[in-house]
């Protein structure tokens, strides 16, 4: 049995064996609709194709991703566009406030005084190196305007226009040691003028001088423009008196007024263009 293994004949069957084996693999394959060398290219490059595929849809994907920013870039920009315009709109609101309530506050000024010819201005500049805190107005010659005329916030005089542009001028205030004014207090009828020293208008005050040594005029009482000279009309509120003191130069007597507006806190005002005498 042992000599049949190692036998010529063995080998001629094992080889026949074979080759039979291998035309059935042959015929199987043959009867497939690709050859060997299609099927064996598929096997390796089907997976390349799968990676492929996917790299694309993800390209797809970033690729949206890309159109969704820029549709939310001009979005945004819509959407500051609007803010922007309801900014706009809320600063045409705010001033169209302020502007009514100044005129509300000038309504009873205007009733008492029909013959005011006013115009209405806005603050559009401030001296910073004018230590008497003169300011600018957006409205000038071109309004009407000129100088000496007077300058008031509601029934309250802030200054006076010194100097006129077309479409501006510039206001010096009651604490301004360039303002002279002719005033008188209300209480006891006491009349002299208005005016600062600089020491006075560093303090933001003023003080009605020339008044007697024994003046009766005393703390609280309120000092208005007397009206002569036809610069300011009568009766607009100057401020009220903090203090009397002895002048320090002559025998009268000075009533320090604290005025009645700062001029640093107003935003609008009007300026009386003429009135009655």
């Amino acid at each position: 049995m042992r000599n049949f293994f190692k036998g010529t004949t063995f080998k001629v069957l094992t080889a026949v064996a074979v080759i039979l084996v291998a035309v059935a693999i042959f015929a199987a394959v043959s009867s497939s609709a690709s050859s060997p060398i299609t099927r064996a290219v598929s096997v390796i490059t089907a997976p390349l194709e799968r990676v492929a595929s996917y790299i694309s849809s993800k390209a797809d994907s970033f690729t949206g991703g890309f159109v969704s920013a820029d549709s939310y870039r001009k979005r945004v920009e819509e959407l500051e566009s609007q803010v922007a315009d309801y900014r706009a709109e809320l600063v045409d609101y705010e001033n169209a406030k302020k502007q009514l309530e100044s005129y509300e506050q000038f309504l009873d000024v205007r009733e008492q005084n029909p013959d005011y010819q006013w115009v209405y201005c806005t603050v559009i500049g401030r001296d910073s190196a004018d230590i008497f805190s003169s300011f600018t107005l957006n409205k000038g010659s071109a309004d009407g305007i000129e100088v000496n005329d007077a300058v008031i916030y509601s029934n309250y005089l802030i200054g006076v226009v010194t100097e006129v542009n077309p479409t501006s001028c510039v206001v010096r205030t009651v604490t301004d040691p360039s303002v002279n004014i002719a005033a008188y207090e209300i209480r006891t009828g006491e009349v002299g003028y208005v005016s600062a020293s600089t020491e006075l208008s560093l303090d933001g005050k003023c003080a009605l001088s020339g008044l007697d040594k024994s003046t009766a005029v005393s703390k609280g009482g309120i000092v208005c423009t007397s009206g002569t000279g036809g610069i300011f009309p009568k009766d607009l509120i100057i401020g009220t008196v903090g203090s009397v003191e002895q002048s320090k130069i002559d025998i009268s007597a000075n009533a320090v007024l604290e005025p009645a507006v700062n001029s640093k806190d107003i935003s609008s005002c009007f300026v009386i263009t003429s009135f009655g005498e």
